[in-house]
Protein backbone atom coordinates (compact mmCIF):
# COMPACT_ATOMS: atom_id res chain seq x y z
CA UNK A 1 0.00 0.00 0.00
CA UNK A 2 2.90 2.36 1.02
CA UNK A 3 4.68 1.93 -2.46
CA UNK A 4 1.19 2.37 -4.21
CA UNK A 5 0.92 5.64 -2.21
CA UNK A 6 4.34 7.03 -3.28
CA UNK A 7 4.05 5.88 -7.23
CA UNK A 8 0.82 8.18 -6.81
CA UNK A 9 3.00 10.96 -5.42
CA UNK A 10 5.24 11.06 -7.68
CA UNK A 11 2.77 10.28 -10.86
CA UNK A 12 0.77 13.45 -9.30
CA UNK A 13 3.95 15.61 -9.14
CA UNK A 14 5.21 14.57 -11.99
CA UNK A 15 1.20 15.71 -13.75
CA UNK A 16 1.01 18.68 -11.97
CA UNK A 17 4.53 20.16 -13.52
CA UNK A 18 2.55 19.03 -17.11
CA UNK A 19 -0.28 21.29 -15.94
CA UNK A 20 2.05 24.27 -14.29
CA UNK A 21 5.86 23.68 -14.41
CA UNK A 22 6.58 25.48 -17.76
CA UNK A 23 4.51 28.52 -16.10
CA UNK A 24 7.09 28.72 -13.50
CA UNK A 25 9.93 28.46 -14.71
CA UNK A 26 8.90 31.06 -17.14
CA UNK A 27 7.73 33.44 -14.70
CA UNK A 28 11.05 32.91 -12.44
CA UNK A 29 13.01 33.91 -15.26
CA UNK A 30 11.08 36.57 -16.39
CA UNK A 31 11.22 37.65 -12.52
CA UNK A 32 15.11 37.37 -12.28
CA UNK A 33 15.48 39.10 -15.67
CA UNK A 34 13.33 42.13 -14.58
CA UNK A 35 14.52 42.38 -11.05
CA UNK A 36 17.55 42.87 -12.25
CA UNK A 37 17.29 44.95 -14.95
CA UNK A 38 15.22 46.89 -12.66
CA UNK A 39 18.35 47.35 -10.39
CA UNK A 40 20.45 49.01 -13.08
CA UNK A 41 17.53 51.80 -13.92
CA UNK A 42 17.02 52.57 -10.53
CA UNK A 43 20.61 53.11 -9.74
CA UNK A 44 21.05 54.90 -13.28
CA UNK A 45 17.98 57.04 -13.11
CA UNK A 46 15.83 56.41 -10.22
CA UNK A 47 12.20 55.75 -9.41
CA UNK A 48 11.49 57.86 -12.36
CA UNK A 49 13.44 55.70 -14.71
CA UNK A 50 10.56 52.86 -13.63
CA UNK A 51 8.09 55.56 -13.80
CA UNK A 52 8.81 55.82 -17.31
CA UNK A 53 6.92 52.92 -18.38
CA UNK A 54 4.33 52.18 -15.74
CA UNK A 55 2.24 54.36 -18.33
CA UNK A 56 1.64 51.13 -20.74
CA UNK A 57 3.81 48.07 -18.63
CA UNK A 58 1.28 48.36 -15.35
CA UNK A 59 -2.22 48.62 -17.18
CA UNK A 60 -1.30 44.80 -19.32
CA UNK A 61 0.15 43.80 -16.12
CA UNK A 62 -2.79 44.24 -14.16
CA UNK A 63 -5.34 43.39 -16.36
CA UNK A 64 -3.65 39.74 -16.63
CA UNK A 65 -4.49 39.80 -13.08
CA UNK A 66 -7.75 41.07 -13.52
CA UNK A 67 -9.11 39.05 -16.51
CA UNK A 68 -8.21 35.66 -14.77
CA UNK A 69 -10.07 36.88 -12.05
CA UNK A 70 -13.01 37.20 -14.11
CA UNK A 71 -12.03 33.75 -16.07
CA UNK A 72 -12.33 32.14 -12.63
CA UNK A 73 -15.32 33.74 -11.64
CA UNK A 74 -13.42 35.48 -8.33
CA UNK A 75 -15.30 38.45 -6.73
CA UNK A 76 -13.49 41.40 -7.89
CA UNK A 77 -13.52 44.46 -4.85
CA UNK A 78 -10.89 46.82 -6.35
CA UNK A 79 -8.66 47.32 -9.25
CA UNK A 80 -6.38 50.29 -10.11
CA UNK A 81 -4.64 49.30 -13.60
CA UNK A 82 -2.37 52.57 -13.31
CA UNK A 83 -1.70 54.42 -9.77
CA UNK A 84 0.97 57.08 -10.24
CA UNK A 85 0.17 59.15 -7.15
CA UNK A 86 0.38 55.99 -4.49
CA UNK A 87 3.34 56.64 -1.47
CA UNK A 88 3.98 53.19 -1.12
CA UNK A 89 5.38 52.22 -4.52
CA UNK A 90 2.77 50.25 -5.71
CA UNK A 91 1.76 50.65 -9.46
CA UNK A 92 -1.52 49.19 -9.84
CA UNK A 93 -3.40 46.57 -7.80
CA UNK A 94 -6.18 44.01 -7.86
CA UNK A 95 -8.21 42.99 -4.92
CA UNK A 96 -10.34 40.08 -4.96
CA UNK A 97 -12.08 37.83 -2.77
CA UNK A 98 -12.87 33.90 -3.86
CA UNK A 99 -15.38 30.79 -1.89
CA UNK A 100 -12.60 28.91 -0.35
CA UNK A 101 -15.15 26.15 -0.60
CA UNK A 102 -14.86 26.25 -4.12
CA UNK A 103 -12.32 23.98 -6.05
CA UNK A 104 -12.58 26.03 -9.57
CA UNK A 105 -11.74 29.35 -7.31
CA UNK A 106 -9.14 27.74 -5.78
CA UNK A 107 -7.41 26.75 -8.77
CA UNK A 108 -8.12 29.99 -10.31
CA UNK A 109 -5.76 31.73 -7.62
CA UNK A 110 -2.78 29.84 -9.54
CA UNK A 111 -3.51 31.50 -12.94
CA UNK A 112 -4.80 34.89 -11.22
CA UNK A 113 -1.10 35.16 -9.79
CA UNK A 114 0.51 33.85 -13.26
CA UNK A 115 -1.84 36.38 -15.46
CA UNK A 116 0.44 38.97 -16.28
CA UNK A 117 2.48 36.35 -18.28
CA UNK A 118 -0.72 35.61 -20.32
CA UNK A 119 -1.73 39.51 -21.13
CA UNK A 120 2.12 40.22 -21.52
CA UNK A 121 2.64 38.19 -24.16
CA UNK A 122 -0.50 38.62 -25.84
CA UNK A 123 0.11 42.53 -26.18
CA UNK A 124 3.30 41.67 -27.17
CA UNK A 125 2.18 40.00 -30.30
CA UNK A 126 -0.71 41.88 -30.86
CA UNK A 127 1.52 44.93 -31.06
CA UNK A 128 3.79 42.68 -33.79
CA UNK A 129 0.54 41.97 -35.86
CA UNK A 130 -0.47 45.68 -35.92
CA UNK A 131 2.51 47.55 -36.54
CA UNK A 132 5.07 44.43 -37.95
CA UNK A 133 2.67 42.42 -39.71
CA UNK A 134 5.75 41.00 -41.58
CA UNK A 135 7.44 39.89 -38.70
CA UNK A 136 4.11 38.44 -37.23
CA UNK A 137 4.22 36.36 -39.99
CA UNK A 138 7.50 34.77 -38.54
CA UNK A 139 5.49 34.50 -35.46
CA UNK A 140 3.02 31.75 -36.84
CA UNK A 141 6.09 29.63 -37.38
CA UNK A 142 5.65 28.42 -33.93
CA UNK A 143 2.23 27.21 -34.43
CA UNK A 144 3.67 24.72 -36.72
CA UNK A 145 5.57 23.17 -33.70
CA UNK A 146 4.45 19.28 -33.14
CA UNK A 147 5.17 19.10 -29.53
CA UNK A 148 4.77 15.97 -27.99
CA UNK A 149 7.30 15.75 -25.07
CA UNK A 150 9.69 18.07 -23.81
CA UNK A 151 13.32 17.24 -25.08
CA UNK A 152 16.00 18.45 -26.50
CA UNK A 153 14.93 18.53 -29.96
CA UNK A 154 11.44 20.78 -29.24
CA UNK A 155 13.43 23.27 -26.88
CA UNK A 156 15.90 23.50 -30.16
CA UNK A 157 13.23 23.96 -32.33
CA UNK A 158 11.87 26.60 -30.22
CA UNK A 159 15.00 28.81 -29.84
CA UNK A 160 15.66 28.40 -33.44
CA UNK A 161 12.14 29.96 -34.50
CA UNK A 162 12.90 32.89 -31.71
CA UNK A 163 15.70 33.50 -33.62
CA UNK A 164 14.36 33.69 -36.97
CA UNK A 165 11.25 35.95 -34.86
CA UNK A 166 13.67 38.34 -33.90
CA UNK A 167 16.04 38.36 -37.09
CA UNK A 168 12.98 39.60 -38.91
CA UNK A 169 11.96 41.87 -36.62
CA UNK A 170 15.22 43.47 -36.08
CA UNK A 171 15.74 43.61 -40.37
CA UNK A 172 17.14 46.41 -42.07
CA UNK A 173 13.38 47.24 -43.90
CA UNK A 174 12.40 47.06 -40.40
CA UNK A 175 14.53 49.65 -38.53
CA UNK A 176 13.86 52.21 -41.43
CA UNK A 177 10.44 52.17 -40.48
CA UNK A 178 8.52 54.33 -37.56
CA UNK A 179 6.22 51.46 -36.91
CA UNK A 180 9.59 49.42 -35.75
CA UNK A 181 10.31 51.83 -33.12
CA UNK A 182 7.01 52.28 -31.82
CA UNK A 183 6.57 48.68 -31.63
CA UNK A 184 10.21 48.16 -29.72
CA UNK A 185 9.37 51.57 -27.53
CA UNK A 186 5.85 49.71 -26.64
CA UNK A 187 7.75 46.08 -26.04
CA UNK A 188 10.02 47.56 -23.49
CA UNK A 189 7.65 49.17 -21.59
CA UNK A 190 5.15 45.97 -21.29
CA UNK A 191 7.88 43.49 -20.47
CA UNK A 192 9.39 46.01 -17.73
CA UNK A 193 6.29 44.67 -15.73
CA UNK A 194 5.84 41.28 -16.82
CA UNK A 195 7.90 40.26 -13.92
CA UNK A 196 5.73 38.78 -10.88
CA UNK A 197 5.89 40.41 -7.49
CA UNK A 198 5.81 38.57 -4.35
CA UNK A 199 2.45 38.95 -3.98
CA UNK A 200 1.42 37.28 -7.11
CA UNK A 201 3.63 34.47 -6.56
CA UNK A 202 2.20 34.38 -2.99
CA UNK A 203 -1.48 33.96 -4.34
CA UNK A 204 -0.51 31.06 -7.51
CA UNK A 205 1.53 28.90 -4.77
CA UNK A 206 -2.02 28.94 -2.86
CA UNK A 207 -3.69 27.54 -6.48
CA UNK A 208 -0.10 25.20 -7.28
CA UNK A 209 -1.78 23.38 -4.03
CA UNK A 210 -4.93 23.34 -4.64
CA UNK A 211 -4.38 21.70 -8.59
CA UNK A 212 -1.57 19.03 -7.19
CA UNK A 213 -4.00 17.99 -4.39
CA UNK A 214 -6.52 17.80 -6.82
CA UNK A 215 -4.46 16.00 -8.95
CA UNK A 216 -3.58 13.30 -5.80
CA UNK A 217 -7.14 12.61 -5.62
CA UNK A 218 -7.78 12.01 -9.18
CA UNK A 219 -4.94 9.35 -9.41
CA UNK A 220 -6.54 7.61 -6.75
CA UNK A 221 -10.02 7.46 -8.51
CA UNK A 222 -7.75 6.85 -11.38
CA UNK A 223 -6.33 3.77 -10.09
CA UNK A 224 -9.69 2.15 -8.60
CA UNK A 225 -11.23 2.45 -12.09
CA UNK A 226 -7.97 1.45 -13.80
CA UNK A 227 -7.79 4.32 -15.93
CA UNK A 228 -5.02 5.48 -17.41
CA UNK A 229 -4.92 9.26 -17.81
CA UNK A 230 -0.92 9.93 -19.05
CA UNK A 231 -1.80 10.84 -22.24
CA UNK A 232 -4.10 13.35 -21.00
CA UNK A 233 -1.51 14.87 -18.96
CA UNK A 234 0.74 14.85 -21.83
CA UNK A 235 -1.43 16.54 -24.06
CA UNK A 236 -1.15 19.75 -21.54
CA UNK A 237 2.19 19.73 -21.72
CA UNK A 238 2.37 20.15 -25.03
CA UNK A 239 -0.44 23.08 -24.60
CA UNK A 240 2.41 24.14 -21.88
CA UNK A 241 5.21 23.83 -24.75
CA UNK A 242 3.28 26.61 -26.84
CA UNK A 243 3.46 28.79 -24.47
CA UNK A 244 6.59 28.66 -23.89
CA UNK A 245 7.05 29.19 -27.13
CA UNK A 246 5.25 32.08 -27.08
CA UNK A 247 6.32 33.37 -23.92
CA UNK A 248 10.26 33.64 -25.42
CA UNK A 249 8.92 37.06 -27.13
CA UNK A 250 8.47 38.54 -23.79
CA UNK A 251 11.90 36.93 -22.53
CA UNK A 252 13.93 38.17 -25.31
CA UNK A 253 12.32 41.74 -24.66
CA UNK A 254 13.01 41.47 -21.49
CA UNK A 255 16.82 40.39 -22.01
CA UNK A 256 16.77 43.49 -24.26
CA UNK A 257 15.82 45.65 -21.52
CA UNK A 258 18.29 44.40 -18.96
CA UNK A 259 21.45 44.59 -21.49
CA UNK A 260 20.42 48.21 -22.32
CA UNK A 261 20.05 48.90 -18.53
CA UNK A 262 23.11 47.07 -17.89
CA UNK A 263 24.97 49.39 -20.63
CA UNK A 264 23.52 52.64 -19.00
CA UNK A 265 24.86 51.45 -15.47
CA UNK A 266 28.06 50.80 -17.08
CA UNK A 267 28.30 53.66 -18.85
CA UNK A 268 27.58 55.87 -15.58
CA UNK A 269 29.43 53.74 -12.69
CA UNK A 270 32.05 51.75 -14.80
CA UNK A 271 33.52 54.37 -17.14
CA UNK A 272 35.68 57.71 -15.39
Amino acid sequence: MENTLLTILKLSLFETFCVTGLLILIGLILGIIGNRANFYIQRVFGWKGIMLTAWIGTPVHESGHLIMCYLFRHNVKEFKLLALKRKDGVLGYVQHGWDPKSLYQNIGNFFIGMGPIFSGTAALVLGMHLLLPASFSSFSNFLALEPTRLDSEILGQIFMLTAELFGSIFSAENVSNLNFWIYFALAIGISSHIALSKEDLKGASRGFVTIFLFIFLVNIIALLLKADLSGFFLDILALNIYLLAFSMVSIAFSSIRLFLSFFAYVLVYRIP
